[in-house]
């Protein structure tokens, strides 16, 4: 896969929206590419995190660990991505584990970035680093905001419940 290849898939993705094609390249140059097969566990729910990756070609599953109403262990699909979007962005946020499984839905191409690498490019770079953090502080503000509608939505609240509750 050539730099420019890479850049095209750099381009479409919104964390990296309003870098110029010189930020772009940097980090292009930085991009291993993960050739994986349908079904290939990227990363599970509970591991430790060193990369961020974009989907070039394919299509991935994130899901989540949860539970049946009687109370089996079963993962629960929570999203659907596809070229041109990424994952694992938390890594770049806080280090902690990875909070979903992503499995490959269909053979993929994708983009591999490392922590460290990208944090030493930021570093030298601030404002390829202030444009990334901004743009991941957007589309983390639109995924609470989202959340917090669909918990809405899933709340019930009985008639006078609040004041029914003892003291």
């Amino acid at each position: 896969m050539s730099d420019g290849t890479a850049m095209d898939s750099l381009r479409r993705v919104q964390i990296f929206g309003g870098l110029n094609d010189q930020e772009l390249l940097k980090i292009a140059n930085l991009c291993e590419i993960w050739r994986v097969a349908t079904g290939h566990v990227v990363f599970s729910e509970g591991e430790d995190g060193d990369r961020l990756f974009i989907i070039h070609e394919g299509s991935v599953r994130v899901t989540i660990q949860t539970t049946t109403p009687d109370g089996k262990p079963t993962q629960g699909t929570i999203n659907m991505l596809y070229a041109g979007q990424s994952f694992g962005e938390l890594v770049l946020l806080d280090g902690n584990t990875r909070s979903a499984t992503v499995v490959a839905a269909s053979s993929s191409v994708l983009l591999a970035i490392k922590e460290r690498e990208f944090s030493l490019l930021c570093e030298a770079n601030p404002r390829i680093g202030y444009r990334v953090m901004r743009n991941l502080a957007s589309d983390l503000a639109y995924k609470l905001r989202s959340s917090n509608l669909l918990l809405r939505g899933n709340i019930r609240w009985k008639h006078n419940e609040l004041a029914a509750r003892p003291r």
